[in-house]
């Protein structure tokens, strides 16, 4: 499944489940996610890693803590629109308890929905 398809996906479900609007990030989940936060789990999504980062938070100038192999799987546990309006995603790789965030666009869904934190 690409990329549009995926987003579309987890975009349609988390807006049918939580009332999001795509039109980018809310004061609050912008101002409470930021480098060295952690989300909830509150999803069910299973995701593949395409291309990616594991970083300690929702954008690219948190710290990368993990370098992921392409195939990977990752949990989602929750998403947020940053301050710059791109999604990203809080859970678990899978095989460990290694959490992190990833760029939405660095993943594919396999299965589940991602809500927001």
């Amino acid at each position: 499944m690409n990329f549009k398809k995926s987003f579309a996906a987890i975009a349609a479900t988390t807006a049918l489940a939580g009332g999001l609007s795509i039109g980018g990030a809310t004061s609050a989940s912008a101002a409470t996610y930021g480098c060295g936060s952690a989300g909830q789990n509150n999803s069910n999504a299973v995701h593949k890693v395409v291309v990616g980062h594991l970083r300690n938070g929702p954008a690219d100038s948190c710290a990368q803590t993990l370098s992921v192999a392409p195939g990977a799987t990752f949990y989602a546990w929750c998403g947020v629109y940053n301050k710059y309006g791109n999604f990203w995603v809080y859970g678990r790789l899978a095989g460990g308890q290694t959490k992190g965030w990833f760029y939405s666009e660095n993943l594919t869904l396999e299965s589940g929905s991602v809500n927001i934190c």
